[in-house]
């Protein structure tokens, strides 16, 4: 679809033409108000078609020009000046509402790691496999070591774990807590071992 479009060459502004009567002029009441001491209040109207451009001067002080000749009444076509006083403006045809392209781009999808065991049998963090999972989240279910879980600190020294994933909830394996538990016992039986070496 082609726009009509008058350019300023010796006033800054573009005037887009739609179907009709528009009246240019000095005086602020018209369509287009040129600022300029050499227009008229109501210097002339331009009737647009579909398939034309019609300047009609109404009777103004120091005329309407085309290209330089002084018309009353005549045909604009794109390309040529309208000359109104000092002020110029050029007649464009511009293409408008062209179809624009959008290219997206595809990008690759990252596959979701899967949960694996360790040798042992027990769960290995999903982010880490060659780790013991210590924690598991609730929401999604997916197990983590403790170095993946997210910690909250409380008041009173509490905390709460949330998942990497979901950010739901953690909580500690049973297997995990059993393993600390074992790791205890064995500590304790150890020092109690080495008091009674050293005594």
């Amino acid at each position: 679809m082609k726009k009509r479009i008058l350019t300023g060459t010796t006033h800054p502004g573009e005037i887009e033409l739609d179907e009709g009567l528009t009246s240019l002029g000095r005086n602020p009441t018209n369509d287009f108000r040129i600022s300029d001491a050499t227009v008229s209040s109501f210097h002339c109207e331009l009737i647009v078609t579909d398939e034309s451009v019609l300047v009609r001067d109404l009777n103004s002080t120091n005329g309407t020009f085309i290209d330089g000749e002084p018309v009353t009444e005549a045909l604009l076509e794109a390309g040529q000046v309208l000359k109104l006083g000092h002020a110029e403006l050029r007649l464009e045809l511009r293409e408008v509402g062209a179809p624009v392209e959008i290219s997206i781009p595809e990008l690759p999808v990252a596959e979701e790691p899967t949960q694996t065991h360790l040798l042992d049998g027990s769960l290995a963090c999903l982010n880490h496999p060659g780790t013991a999972a210590v924690f598991k989240c609730m929401k999604c279910e997916k197990a983590f070591c403790a170095g993946c879980t997210r910690v909250l600190k409380l008041q009173g020294g509490k905390t709460r774990l949330f998942c990497p994933s979901c950010s739901g909830p953690c909580e500690r394996l049973p297997s995990a807590t059993s393993e600390q538990k074992k790791q205890s016992l064995l500590g304790r039986l150890t020092q109690t071992i080495k008091i009674r070496f050293s005594k």
